[in-house]
This record gives C-alpha cells, sequence and structure tokens, in this order.
C-alpha cells in the first residue's frame, strides 16, 4: 500500500463542494484551520469544527472574565475601569452569541453528525463575519483605556 500524502485543501474542498462550506482560504485566515494539516483524519469537518470552536472559546472566556471578573489578571481592571456603556452591551450580545456556539459544540462532541459539523462551521464563520469587526473596535479600546490608566496613575502599589 502506498502512503499519499494528505492535502488539508484538496480534502476540504470536496467537502466544501459537497456541502457549500465557506472558502479554505478564508476559513484559514479567522481559523488558523491549516494546523490540522499534519492531522490526517476521517472526520475532516469535525477537526475543523474543533479549531474554530478553539478560537471561539478563547473569546468567550474573555468575555466571561469582562462580564463577571473573578480573579482576573491584573490588566484586566484597567481595561474595565474606561468600558463604554454601550461597549458592556457589546460584550454581553457577543458572550450570547458565543455561548450559543459553545452549546452547539458541545452537543456535537456528545454525538456526531456530519450534517451538524457542516452546520457549524457554516454558521460560525457567518457570525465571525459579524463579530470580528465589533470585538477588534473592543479591544482596541482596551488599549485606549490601560493608556489612559498608566497616564493617570503615576505611582503604584509598589512605588
Amino acid at each position: 500500500m502506498e502512503d499519499k500524502e494528505f492535502d488539508l485543501e484538496s480534502e476540504y474542498n470536496g467537502l466544501k463542494e459537497k456541502h457549500s462550506l465557506p472558502d479554505f482560504k478564508k476559513l484559514a485566515e479567522d481559523f488558523d484551520v491549516e494546523k490540522i494539516s499534519e492531522k490526517e483524519s476521517s472526520f475532516l469537518i469535525r477537526e475543523i469544527r474543533r479549531i474554530i470552536n478553539e478560537k471561539l472559546s478563547a473569546y468567550m472566556h474573555l468575555f466571561e472574565t469582562l462580564i463577571n471578573p473573578s480573579a482576573p489578571p491584573m490588566f484586566i481592571f484597567s481595561v474595565l475601569r474606561g468600558i463604554k456603556e454601550e461597549d458592556k452591551e457589546s460584550i454581553k450580545e457577543i458572550y450570547k452569541k458565543l455561548s450559543r456556539l459553545q452549546i452547539k459544540a458541545m452537543k456535537l462532541d456528545t454525538i456526531y453528525s456530519e450534517q451538524g459539523e457542516v452546520e457549524f462551521v457554516k454558521t460560525s464563520f457567518t457570525e465571525w463575519q459579524d463579530l470580528k469587526k465589533t470585538i477588534y473596535r473592543i479591544i482596541e479600546q482596551f488599549g485606549e483605556n490601560i493608556e489612559k490608566s498608566d497616564n493617570s496613575k503615576k505611582r503604584s502599589y509598589f512605588d
């Protein structure tokens, strides 16, 4: 038996045609799906869903920390002080959307469904296109808030 090299993009493009999935390059740009290229799988769409969920979970964790700061990293306090009310509402909305996706992913981890995996990838990709603009704007505010905090506090506990 001859080993042929696994070509992630070609394998994905077969699924893309079958299920009308997003373009591979755009998916890779947003979710780094190419990092699964070393991992040949009979369930490629599940592996892609897991990679997408990894990124969404990281953002969900960040926004959860902002909504309910229980022992957060120190920089979070600087960020929280300067968050505008409209950004707080945006953070809550983003968190809700990410939570819904997280629940879908957990269901798929429980019982495999190729169609469910496909729907998750399509839905997540579409949702992310809207969310990433708002997330970027909010994160830009974080940097500004930290700068303001650094400039307004010349002394710290350790000075």
